[in-house]
């Protein structure tokens, strides 16, 4: 697996980045992932799962944060955080599903990503958030791609949110701004948490060989590029 994720990283081209105004019109492309889709219980219990999770991850953090202001918008990302969890559970009930059944399965696996990736401090945590739920999103948005209309658009509404994302652009970069020691090891730890993401969404669709994955790895390199650099750092 290890020997795979390096040879990954060997054939992916080197990204230029364009500049910082033409980004968000960056076609990134489109690899089909509907023939992986796990059926709507698997799909929607894992999906489930990570949203509770990292829910979890923010509340815990909350008492690391280091101001004031810091605290209360974390509390704001969990809570949005859980809003997602909430969405998907009710769309669970709404079809005759047990939530907590639909999601059993899954938490052993969810729990062992999370504590590989824990941070050694809160700023490290910070960064995990932001990068490995962006990932992995947009991962599980390409995966619902099997999933009836209906579903998707679900999908797609439970994840809009960008709480996180936001919370973490403004708290890293001013601490950065801060510390000139804190962007090299944010930066190393950010590679570490992408090869972590890739053995995750791995098994998430086990019935896909790892040659099937390797465009979709290629895809992913660049939403986590550009979110690295979003924040000041080289990936």
């Amino acid at each position: 697996m290890f020997e795979w994720l390096k040879g990954i990283r060997r054939n992916v081209p080197k990204l230029q980045l364009p500049v910082r105004e033409d980004r968000a019109a960056r076609n990134q492309g489109d690899v089909d992932l509907s023939k992986f889709t796990p059926e709507t219980k698997a799909f929607l219990g894992q999906l489930a799962y990570l949203e509770l999770s990292a829910f979890e991850i923010m509340t815990a953090e909350i008492k690391f944060a280091p101001t004031t202001a810091s605290k209360a918008a974390l509390s704001e990302a969990a809570a949005k955080s859980f809003d997602k969890y909430r969405s998907l559970s009710r769309r669970l009930t709404g079809l005759g599903l047990d939530a907590t059944d639909a999601m059993e399965p899954y938490t052993e696996r969810i729990d062992l990503f999370h504590s590989r990736t824990t941070g050694l401090d809160w700023y490290e945590t910070v960064l995990k958030l932001y990068l490995s739920l962006g990932l992995l999103e947009e991962f599980y948005r390409k995966l619902a791609s099997g999933l009836s209309t209906e579903l998707q658009a679900d999908v797609e509404k439970a994840l809009n949110d960008k709480t996180i994302e936001k919370f973490a652009k403004k708290v890293l970069t001013e601490a950065m701004g801060k510390d000139a020691t804190l962007g090299s090891r944010l930066a190393l730890w950010g590679r570490r948490i992408m090869g972590d993401v890739l053995l995750e969404l791995r098994a998430v669709v086990p019935q896909a060989s790892l040659e099937q994955l390797e465009p979709l790895i290629a895809e992913l390199n660049g939403p986590h590029s550009l979110r690295m650099d979003a924040i000041g750092l080289a990936a």
